[in-house]
């Protein structure tokens, strides 16, 4: 896969995330439970904050991109995977429904892996 390929999939995880979280947001809004445990405002502040790990990327700053998404597999694999699978096992009456508690977390798998391959440089450059 080439770094641009690795960049719009990366994109996309932030896209998909900030949906998610702004669905959660909207159901807040409206006096509704928020999909997951996680709070959707400091989670959606949090990708924004990947989004720009991303541009040493774009820039062809490889070091730079491999350290950022190194920080990134640590706080998002934690925060968006490991307390994600905590959390369904022991309060999984937190989720609004059986889909959130698939699609937040398998979310953050995706980009989980993604990460990864980024920071472990598995990208053709060119």
């Amino acid at each position: 896969m080439t770094l641009k390929t690795l960049l719009k999939l990366q994109l996309g995880y932030y896209a998909l995330g900030m949906l998610f979280n702004f669905g959660s947001m909207y159901s807040l809004a409206n006096g509704q439970q928020q999909w997951t445990p996680n709070d959707p405002y400091p989670a959606a502040i949090s990708m924004t904050l990947y989004a720009l790990f991303l541009i040493p990327g774009f820039m062809k700053k490889i070091t730079l991109y491999r350290i950022l998404m190194g920080i990134a597999v640590i706080l998002m694999g934690y925060g968006g995977v490991v307390k994600h699978f905590s959390m369904m096992q022991e309060t999984p009456e937190l989720y609004c429904c059986m889909a959130a508690m698939i699609i937040g977390p398998g979310i953050n798998v995706f980009g989980l892996v993604l990460n990864l391959l980024g920071a472990l440089g598995k990208f053709d450059r060119h």
